[in-house]
Parts: C-alpha cells; structure tokens; sequence
C-alpha cells in the first residue's frame, strides 16, 4: 500500500508540473514580443518555486522572474500566486510603474494571508525583478525584490542593476516598504538578463564553491554576441558541468532577450 501510495502521489505531482507549465509564458507569447530570446527553467523537485511572467499593455512590455520560497509543492502555489497577482496589477490594475505594480503585488500577496494562523504558516515571500521596455524611449524602467538584473552592450561590457534589499511578502523583515525605480537607456542589440539565485547558489567545481554571481555576469558578457538559443545551451552546459556529480540545491530559471 505504501507504494501504491507513494506512486500515486508521484503522478499527481508529475501532473501538477503539467498544469504549472502551461501557466507559463509560451514560445509564441515570447516570439509575439521578442526577436531573440531563451528561457532556462530548472525545477529542484518537479514543481518549482520559480516563475516567469511576460506581458504587453500599450507600448510598454514586461519581464518578471521570480522566486518564491520553498521547492516543490508549497513554492509552485506559491509561484502561481505570485504571477496571477503581478498579472491584475499590470493587466487589470492598469499600474505602469514598476515600483507602484511591485507595492501592488506586495499589498495583495501579504492580503492573501492575513487570515492565516501562524503555527501553520512560515510568512512565505518572493523575491522578483521586474522590467519594463519601453521601445519607443529605448529604455528599460526595473524594480525588484532582492533580485538583480544584468545588461550587457554591444562592446561585451556588462552592468548589474541592483533593487529593493527586502522581498515580496514577508511582513516581518520590513513594515512599510517602498519600492525603487531605475532606468537605463538601451541600445538596440543590448542584451538583458534577468533570473533567479538558482545558478549563481549551484555547488560545484574544482573547489566545490558557489558559482558565484560575479562569474555569471562574467559569462553574460562572454555569450552576449551569440545568438540567445546557443547562449542558452551554453549555460545550461556551464551549469551541468559546475555541478558535477553534486545534487542541484535550488530551483533555476533565467531569461535572456535580446533589446
């Protein structure tokens, strides 16, 4: 019975990833939106806490990656919550702002567990980086959570945009956040890097260290003149091959486009 039990609760997670991949943005939203793009997603556990969000409202489009915490089950609720909040603010909502949309989802995310009792929940958060394109201005507006984005030109020389030092939810690190606004002027063949600690956290290598965020902003700037899909499997190798024969410790997922 055991087994049996055990079997069904792997087909029912094994279905779960089903459902939370068809959440995400699919080639043809990217392809919409994007000329020259890839996306690495690399759940820990079958479901992932980490997500993807892309959208177009007027002129303006949108990137967000986020990480929720937790793996498996609770993260991927967790991530579904997240994206469908990000989705109202900008989509319904009508917010253009990253900083204002980024207060929106921190409001209605902590709303969704204001009636929880606290010895059954952990006070969950999510770090996210978010980015607006503006084409017409050629210029990116980006807000986040504890995450960074990185911006490599055309001369291979890259620059990493920090945000807001606190998440997305957890009331407890900070009561009354506000979150910052940042531009950068763009020129069209820039690439844009935005994802999650997955990576950068990956055990591994000659001295079984991090990757290091320093030696993957390094990598953006080495692949940046490649096109995205062979940019992609480059990574994915160069993640692979840090790794070793150690176990992946977190959930991976990273968005390159091509401005």
């Amino acid at each position: 019975p055991q087994e049996a039990d055990l079997t069904t609760y792997i087909e029912s997670l094994n279905y779960a990833q089903i459902i939370q991949r068809g959440l995400l943005p699919k080639k043809r939203h990217f392809k919409r939106l994007f000329e020259d793009y890839f996306v690495i997603y690399k759940p820990l556990n079958i479901l992932s806490g980490d997500f993807y969000w892309i959208g177009k409202k007027d002129h303006l489009t949108y990137v967000a990656v986020g990480d929720c915490t937790g793996h498996g089950v609770p993260g991927a609720l967790l991530s579904v919550l997240a994206s469908s909040i990000l989705e109202y603010s900008i989509m319904n909502k009508g917010l253009n702002k990253t900083n204002k949309i980024l207060q929106e989802v921190d409001k209605k995310f902590i709303e969704s567990f204001s009636g929880a009792k606290e010895e059954f929940f952990n006070n969950d958060w999510v770090d996210i980086a978010l980015v607006c394109i503006d084409n017409k201005e050629n210029k990116i507006y980006f807000s986040s959570a504890n995450r960074k984005i990185c911006i490599v030109n055309s001369k291979a020389e890259y620059q990493v945009l920090t945000g807001s030092p606190y998440p997305i939810g957890g009331w407890q690190v900070e009561e009354h956040r506000k979150f910052e606004s940042r531009s950068y002027a763009f020129q069209k063949g820039d690439c844009l890097y935005i994802g999650t600690d997955g990576l950068q956290d990956q055990i591994g290598g000659p001295k079984n260290k991090k990757y290091s965020s320093k030696r993957l902003h390094e990598l953006f700037g080495q692949l940046s003149k490649k096109e995205m899909n062979d940019q992609a499997t480059l990574l994915e190798n160069e993640f692979m091959d840090w790794k070793g024969t150690n176990d992946q410790i977190d959930d991976v997922c990273i968005v390159g486009i091509r401005l």
